[in-house]
């Protein structure tokens, strides 16, 4: 979906939305730890990823940060799915680290790491 070594995103209630414009496109591709539907909607004309809709949590929309007119006006409060990143990807000190979700497939919230120095993801023996 990104190309890249990571995604940021920003979480919001589907009905606090609202786009104008042309409609956009949309690929669904089933997630590979739920097995439920991951919508992508994006430009039709250049492709850029600019939201992801959920069948697991119909309830949320996911804006893609990159698609703000200033994505450093968004904080990022927390890193998900750390376990599949790169090799030389840092997580930063202070922020909330999961291995995968936030949440586990029951909904339960998952406990995460936080580190009082920046960490490697990972290295390059895995």
């Amino acid at each position: 979906m990104t190309g890249s070594s990571s995604y940021a995103e920003s979480m919001y209630s589907v009905d606090a939305v609202q786009f104008s414009g042309e409609p956009m496109a949309r690929y669904s591709h089933a997630s590979e730890s739920s097995s439920k539907q991951v919508h992508v909607h994006f430009c039709p004309k250049c492709g850029t990823t600019i939201t992801l809709t959920f069948e697991r949590w119909p309830e949320y929309r996911a804006i893609s940060r990159g698609a703000f007119d200033d994505p450093n006006s968004v904080s990022i409060s927390s890193h998900i799915w750390t376990s599949s990143a790169q090799t030389g990807v840092v997580l930063p000190a202070g922020t909330d680290c999961f291995q995968f979700a936030r949440a586990d497939l029951t909904g339960s919230p998952q406990i995460p790491a936080r580190f009082d120095t920046p960490q490697m993801a990972r290295t390059s023996d895995g």
